[in-house]
C-alpha cells in the first residue's frame, strides 16, 4: 500500500520510510503492551507519559510514575521514536534494565520501559 507525504504529497511505496521529495522522515506508531494488563497503548505523535495515562492501561504500578515520567518522540533522522526520562520524576526510567540518561535513547522493537529495575514493564512495538 502506498503512503502520500503530509508535508508535500508526494506518494510512495509502502516500504520507504523518507519522501524523495521532501525529506520528511515517517515514524510510523509506537505502541506500549502492559506487562500486567496485556492492555496496549498506540503513540503515533509525540508524548508524554505519565502516572495519569499509566493508569488507563498499565496497571497498579502506575502508582509509582511522576507526572510526567518520561517523554516518547519521532526521530525524525533515523525513523523511528526515542525515549527521554522527564525531568524532575521521583523514580528513575529504565530502558532494558539500564537507568537513561539524560540524552534521549533509541527505542527497538521488543524492547522494555520500566520504572525502577521492575515495576510497570511496558514491552515496545511498532506499526508501520
Amino acid at each position: 500500500m502506498a503512503w502520500k507525504c503530509p508535508q508535500c504529497g508526494f506518494v510512495h511505496d509502502e516500504a520507504a520510510l523518507r519522501c524523495e521529495a521532501c525529506g520528511f522522515t515517517r515514524a510510523g506508531k509506537l505502541v506500549l503492551v502492559a506487562e500486567e494488563t496485556s492492555r496496549r497503548l498506540s503513540v503515533g505523535v509525540d508524548t508524554a507519559i505519565g502516572k495519569h495515562l499509566l493508569r488507563t492501561f498499565a496497571g497498579g504500578d502506575h502508582v509509582y510514575a511522576a507526572e510526567p515520567q518520561f517523554l516518547l518522540a519521532r526521530d525524525l533522522v533515523a525513523g523511528g521514536w526515542s525515549i527521554a526520562p522527564a525531568p524532575g520524576a521521583m523514580n528513575p526510567t529504565f530502558l532494558n534494565g539500564a537507568a537513561l540518561a539524560g540524552a534521549p535513547a533509541p527505542l527497538a522493537e521488543g524492547a522494555v520501559i520500566s520504572i525502577g529495575p521492575t515495576r510497570l514493564r511496558l514491552r515496545v512495538e511498532s506499526e508501520p
